[in-house]
């Protein structure tokens, strides 16, 4: 005879989801209650809770609400009966917002570097100094330093960990082997850079800087006042020949206009009142806005018989120079009497 099945236990709710639904039946009841009680006026509760600034907000907007639905009415009788004359007080109107200056971007700043025929260690210490004196020049600045192709990779290395902005130019030329002057390839690099600058339209002030340049960091501050031209003088320390000689705009009349020019390097200095000679210009001693360089009148000042003269943005840029030169803005000072810029030979091939 088979033995009866014996009932399993019934299992016990846990403590925990027993107490969830007490806590669950006992908001329910209250919410119940709540919705069953007699209902409190709004603004009863608002007078006795509401704090003073949100006493004002309300009266402000009755007050708006107010007026409007008046401004209706009396448009409603003027279309019914016609105009009828009605006391509105106007609400007083916002104060103006005061107007705001319009922000001045700074010019920028186009710093070229001919790195010249010099042993790779001078050039790597001309680069390394000029690096971290544009460091501490405030932006926009954009640096364009030209090289050969051939020694470009070491530069290259180089410049990513100045921490400044930069553009590497190169090209293919060799102008050792073709065994010309530093002078003509160092003309070739800065045609470089100012054909890359009217490529590419960067707007902005060009200074030509060599590797062994110093600057006065007040300098660049002054070179962003630039327009067109602006001339100061140079204090150039040979080492070789041991001895400086300082060149520069002369300034008179009103303040910044240069008058002429003079130099120290004879015996005795000399002070001319016309503007220097086309052939003697070095645009290493003049900074030029870069908009020159798209003039649609560039053409015009180039005689038939110069047809690559036009093309060549070097030369064209010293004719200008002499040709304006007693408009440009002589500096650093009013006078033009304080140096900034010092030129040595210790970084440059011998």
């Amino acid at each position: 005879m088979a033995s009866p099945k014996k009932a399993k236990p019934r299992a016990r709710r846990p403590l925990l989801l027993r107490r969830a639904m007490l806590h669950s039946s006992l908001c329910f009841l209250l919410g119940l209650l709540a919705g069953l009680a007699p209902a409190f006026r709004w603004t009863h509760v608002v007078s006795t809770a509401a704090t003073a600034h949100v006493f004002r907000a309300l009266h402000a907007v009755d007050g708006a609400f107010n007026h409007t639905v008046l401004l209706l009415q009396q448009q409603q009788r003027q279309l019914q009966h016609g105009p009828v004359d009605v006391a509105v007080t106007a609400l007083p109107s916002p104060p103006p917002a005061p107007a705001l200056e319009p922000l001045r971007q700074p010019q920028l700043l186009l710093v070229v570097t001919a790195t010249e025929r010099s042993d790779p260690e001078r050039r790597a210490a001309g680069l390394t100094r000029a690096a971290h004196a544009l460091r501490l020049v405030p932006p926009p600045v954009l640096w364009l330093v030209m090289e050969r192709a051939t020694e470009a990779p070491d530069t290259a290395r180089l410049l990513r960990g100045t921490g400044v902005s930069y553009r590497h130019l190169t090209y293919p030329e060799n102008f050792t082997a073709d065994g010309v002057g530093t002078e003509k390839e160092r003309h070739h690099q800065r045609n470089v850079a100012l054909g890359h600058v009217e490529e590419h339209r960067l707007d902005g002030v060009v200074l030509f800087a060599g590797l062994g340049d110093v600057y006065d960091l007040r300098f660049f501050d002054q070179l962003r006042q630039i327009r067109t031209f602006g001339a100061w003088p140079v204090a150039t320390v040979s080492e070789r020949e041991r001895k400086a000689t300082v060149e520069g705009p002369v300034c008179g009349g009103s303040p910044w206009a240069v008058t002429g020019w003079f130099s120290t390097a004879d015996a005795t200095p000399t002070v001319r009142a016309a503007r220097p000679p086309e052939g003697t210009v070095d645009v290493a001693r003049f900074a030029f806005g870069s908009a020159l360089l798209w003039d649609p009148h560039r053409w015009d000042r180039f005689p038939v018989s110069e047809p690559d003269a036009s093309q060549d943005s070097i030369k064209f840029v010293q004719r200008l120079a002499a040709e304006e030169y007693n408009k440009s803005r002589g500096m650093p000072d009013p006078n033009c009497s304080e140096i900034m810029v010092w030129r040595g030979d210790q970084l440059v091939a011998a």
